[in-house]
């Protein structure tokens, strides 16, 4: 058990060396220069370097948004939302935009989000795909400023690609100052090596205490055990 539990603290370890490498390569990938819509328009492949900065110009396609639900941000459950950009002549990204409250009211209401018309410019960071999470069923519902709007657990791929004409290029995650009624102070979700060095050092310490406890009850204590009966004779 000493060894299993302390070959259990080197995993730990490992996982957290995983963890660093992942971060070390966001970090990278989002300092190097934004890309724009004539070098994705050039190079395609480009749009698969995630975790990198795009600077792109186009318009919403605001009658396809749909409210990703039981997304939690900063501990608060609300919603993703979710809305395609038209950035190319038959091209789109599926943006995320921002996060929302819930409607503290009727939690199948969503606070209201505004969304301009006519060009928008948005810088984005390409995201390699979305969270899945536990789908129960799918929810068509009114905002809380009465506009129609379409609440779903997940969103996968093939169903961005058959929601629009357009061809889908990517998923992309908005970035910089809160807009719209959205909040885009995004957490790395499962990027927390501290985590794992914490369980690392607990599996360190039963490993530990089991070797301690070994020595001590199949040799120090029979020892101890030996001496005093041979001293009692």
């Amino acid at each position: 058990m000493a060894l299993l539990t302390a070959r259990l603290g080197l995993w730990q370890l490992s996982r957290a060396d995983e963890k660093l490498a992942l971060l070390h390569s966001i970090q990278t990938q989002s300092a190097l220069p934004a890309l724009h819509a004539q070098e994705l328009k050039d190079q395609p492949l480009l749009w698969q370097q995630v975790n990198r900065t795009v600077e792109l110009q186009g318009h919403w396609l605001l009658d396809k948004t749909i409210y990703l639900d039981n997304r939690v941000h900063h501990g608060q459950s609300g919603f993703w939302v979710m809305t395609p950009l038209r950035w190319s002549t038959g091209q789109v990204v599926w943006v995320q935009r921002g996060w929302v409250a819930r409607d503290p009211v009727d939690a199948t209401k969503a606070a209201p989000v505004q969304t301009a018309d006519g060009v928008v410019n948005i810088t984005a960071r390409i995201a390699g795909g979305l969270s899945h999470m536990v789908e129960l069923k799918k929810t068509d519902t009114q905002a809380s400023d009465g506009a129609g709007i379409h609440i779903q657990a997940n969103l996968e791929l093939s169903q961005m690609q058959a929601l629009v004409d357009d061809n889908v290029t990517a998923v992309v995650m908005q970035t910089g100052a809160d807009t719209d009624g959205l909040r885009r102070d995004w957490v790395i979700v499962g990027v927390d090596p501290d985590k794992n060095i914490a369980y690392a050092y607990q599996w360190f310490g039963i490993s530990a205490l089991l070797s301690l406890l070994y020595v001590w009850f199949q040799w120090i204590g029979p020892l101890l055990h030996a001496r005093k009966q041979s001293r009692s004779t």
